[in-house]
């Protein structure tokens, strides 16, 4: 109780003041005690407090029971009406905001103490039961009914100002794989971490949802241009293509997304969701791991294959071990214009994950800790690290990274701490590599 703060709405400064002393006797905290309804709504948009005990005349363009409305619509704070009318007139104009409790004045102190405890465990307990009809379970994103009432909501608010909104149809790739290697509780624990990471690339006024197994939606509303989506859609595929790390497990990713949009692919809900769902299927096509527009003019990532990931990984290689490990700007900038003329396009949301491969071959030959000549055991511990990652498809147990640091000691690698944790960097960024490509 010490913890709860109560605002009291109250245009009789002695009564609030009074009000305020009984309350802190009780060991609640009054945040404040507005007269008007403008310093309510404005106090309570800034305060938050835990319930609003609301006197209904009150000073203002809108009575208590109005601002009561307005309050808990925009910030869900529960209000309490005290009133000295208690005539029908006033009861059913105060029913129309269904109040969490309803105290003529002059009152009880314990009957209004009680009243406020009341409304805190009502509060509390209707959130926990819209939790569970409107957010799923595992990942706390909002479920299927949620999305599409706010879909509805946002499709609305884009025909009245003329805006834009896209929906975001996202199918994560391989996950059938963590389920059926590593079991349900992996794949429990990856969901939560993509519903997490897909959240971060979205704005407070954006809805992300999860329909169901390894689907997800994310709903973009007044986009300046068409392109913010596709910026968005990049930014969530290199998110998710990065590392999961569990326990002594690790996995890699890729997603694949369609892309529709309000109104150049649709006016209404159902219109926009089969359109970015086929986009998504048009991805999956594509060879996975990149985004589709619904529309002819279609923008994806790259895709590389096992091959070409092999081939791209021996060419950073050379230029590691031709510059002895240092090099400049200009020499790499070179590099990347050669793999150019050579046929190899690299898209600009993958070269983050080439230079970051780049990065680590750097700190692997570098070390002072080889027993053998780094330069030539480098190519064929890389190889053997790419052949690993291709054949478990990203994703390990900690008895076959056992078997494949052992099957490294042929060629002289040894066993140190320093050689194997520079071995798992290694390992990790031909992941990431790995699962950005396909």
């Amino acid at each position: 109780m010490a913890n709860n703060r109560i605002m009291i709405v109250e245009d009789e400064a002695i009564t609030a003041a009074y009000t305020k002393r009984r309350l802190e006797k009780f060991g609640y905290i009054v945040t404040s005690t507005p007269s008007s309804s403008e310093e309510a709504i404005e106090n309570a948009e800034k305060e938050r407090p835990d319930v609003i005990l609301m006197d209904i005349k009150i000073k203002g363009a809108k009575d208590g029971v109005e601002t009561a409305y307005e309050i808990m619509d925009r910030f869900n704070i529960p209000s309490i009406y005290l009133t000295a009318h208690s005539d029908v007139k006033t009861l059913e104009h105060a029913k129309i905001t269904e109040p969490y409790a309803y105290i003529t004045k002059p009152f009880e102190p314990e009957l209004l103490n009680f009243s406020i405890q009341m409304a805190l465990y009502k509060h509390e307990t209707q959130m926990k039961l819209k939790e569970l009809v409107h957010y799923d379970f595992l990942t706390k994103l909002p479920n299927r009914a949620l999305f599409f009432d706010r879909l509805e909501q946002a499709l609305r608010h884009a025909k009245r100002n003329g805006t834009i909104a896209a929906l975001l149809m996202i199918d994560i790739d391989e996950f059938k794989c963590i389920n059926d290697r590593l079991g349900h509780e992996a794949g429990d624990f990856v969901l939560k971490e993509i519903a997490e990471r897909i959240n971060n690339h979205t704005r407070s006024t954006d809805t992300a949802a999860r329909l169901g197994g390894d689907e997800f939606v994310v709903l973009l509303t007044n986009l300046d241009k068409p392109g913010d989506a596709e910026t968005v859609a990049l930014n969530i595929i290199v998110s998710i293509g990065k590392p999961f790390r569990f326990e002594v497990t690790h996995c890699a990713l890729g997603a694949s997304i369609g892309i529709s949009y309000y109104p150049a692919d649709g006016y209404d809900a159902e219109t926009l969701m089969r359109k970015a769902d086929s986009a998504m299927y048009h991805a999956k096509q594509k060879g996975k791991n990149n985004y589709q527009l619904f529309n002819s003019q279609t923008k994806t990532t790259s895709k590389i294959t096992n091959y070409d990931i092999k081939e791209l990984l021996a060419a950073l290689i050379k230029f590691v071990i031709s510059h002895k490990g240092q090099w400049s700007h200009g020499q790499w900038l070179d590099f990347m214009i050669e793999l150019k003329r050579n046929g190899v396009v690299i898209e600009r949301y993958f070269e983050t994950h080439v230079r970051s491969m780049l990065d680590t071959l750097q700190k692997f030959y570098l070390a002072q800790c080889f027993k053998v000549n780094v330069e030539e055991t480098m190519p064929a511990i890389c190889e053997k690290a790419a052949d690993f990652i291709i054949e478990t498809r990203g994703v390990w147990t900690a008895q076959d990274w056992n078997i494949f640091v052992d099957s490294l000691e042929s060629i002289g690698l040894g066993r140190s701490e320093e050689l194997v944790g520079l071995l798992f960097d290694v390992v990790e960024s031909i992941k990431s590599l790995h699962s950005a490509g396909r």
